[in-house]
């Protein structure tokens, strides 16, 4: 739904190509303001009193509070400055509201990525855990839009250092012990978020800790063992922590350690560490086939692995078939690197790959739903980079 000046109209949304079929709906509006209609039946409702309700109610106009209907609003102009200039007066569901339709607008290229650097780049003060959520579904969004060792990237990281700078100060690295549930989740968040853009005081704190449960890293305290592990390979890779990581994987009777430890590894920047995950992967005594997939996810996710592991992949597509054709996760060999490409190459090497296996009907959908997926990113990311670097390059 737009509001564009003094017309309130509604339309479909789709993200991707989908052909709108022109439905109507009845929309509850659910309004701020005294004065407006209850429902929207029309395709377009005109407001011919608009700048008399604007004076007898206090605020920006919003729809759908409470966010209790299934549509979101495209608010512009006017409207859009109000609504931003109130922002830190709005509460956590609002908050939550706004951010989360802006960037499915900016998904569905109905507005800019860009437009989404200053939204969130405001909320700088501690946060609730559904506003940090909806904060770093962002991140996660703008981060396709950044590459590697630039300086969009010094500018982006930064910007991410703005927003939840506050947030650490408050709740830093460790738990405390009369803290809510609520801010374990919004550290858990923090932590992620700073230790991929390797904030200097949190680094030396997970490196710290890992000092103090070296010997057994078992031990590692479950909520915070992930961020650790991470922090240690990232920054203090050697053979020696490599074979502890491995050891413990085989030893442990432990999912969850298991998880955390391929995620660590997965951020290696050694080429032999790569090519030993890369032959582990093959052997069941220390990979176990039902893991397979949650490996290949976490290597196609790193920029230093991905191109390895996904070479990897074609070339041994017969055995990972062999292994897992009649697993649930087979398919997850193609849904992952459609989840995780983002550039012409890629969508070019995907295509080559799976088209030919369009005939196997275990993996057809996922085939024609990943090219559309990889298509759509690279278009919106064609379209938007140039936006999003100019938006951060202000932080």
């Amino acid at each position: 739904m737009s509001f564009l000046l003094h017309f309130i109209l509604q339309r479909g949304f789709f993200i991707g190509e989908v052909k709108d079929q022109n439905r109507l709906w009845p929309i509850p509006l659910n309004t701020t303001w005294q004065g407006l209609p209850e429902t929207l039946t029309e395709e377009v409702l005109v407001i011919p009193n608009f700048g008399q309700l604007a004076a007898e109610n206090q605020g920006p106009l919003r729809f759908n509070t409470e966010n209790t209907a299934h549509y979101i609003t495209d608010y512009q102009g006017q409207l859009l400055s109000d609504l931003m200039s109130e922002m830190s007066n709005l509460d956590n569901t609002s908050l939550l509201q706004i951010i989360q339709e802006r960037r499915l607008l900016a998904e569905a290229g109905l507005i800019s990525y860009a437009e989404l650097v200053e939204l969130i780049a405001q909320l700088d003060a501690p946060k609730s855990y559904i506003v940090s959520a909806a904060i770093e579904t962002v991140i996660k969004g703008l981060d396709r839009f950044i590459d590697e060792e630039t300086l969009a990237e010094k500018s982006f990281n930064r910007l991410i250092t703005s927003i939840f700078q506050e947030d650490y100060n408050q709740l830093g690295f460790d738990k405390k012990a009369d803290e809510s549930d609520e801010d374990e989740m919004v550290r858990q968040i923090v932590l992620s978020l700073f230790l991929k853009i390797n904030h200097q005081a949190v680094s030396e704190r997970a490196h710290a800790i890992f000092d103090q449960y070296e010997d057994d890293i078992c031990k590692l305290p479950a909520a915070i063992r992930r961020f650790v592990l991470i922090n240690q390979m990232k920054h203090f890779e050697t053979e020696a922590l490599v074979d502890i990581y491995f050891d413990t994987y085989i030893s442990t009777k432990d999912n969850n350690l298991r998880n955390d430890l391929t995620v660590a590894l997965a951020h290696t920047k050694s080429s032999s560490t790569l090519r030993r995950i890369e032959y582990s992967l093959k052997d069941k005594d220390i990979i176990k086939p039902q893991d397979l997939a949650f490996w290949y996810m976490v290597l196609l996710s790193q920029h230093f692995t991905q191109e390895s592991i996904w070479e990897w992949a074609r070339e041994n597509w017969d055995w990972i078939k062999a292994a897992l054709g009649g697993d649930m996760s087979f398919d997850k060999f193609v849904i992952y690197p459609a989840s995780y490409f983002k550039t012409p190459e890629r969508l070019a090497e995907f295509k080559a790959f799976f088209e030919p296996q369009l005939s196997d009907m275990a993996i057809n959908r996922n085939i024609t739903m990943g090219i559309n997926e990889i298509t759509a990113r690279v278009k919106l990311i064609e379209e938007d980079k140039a936006a999003v670097h100019e938006a951060v390059s202000q932080y």
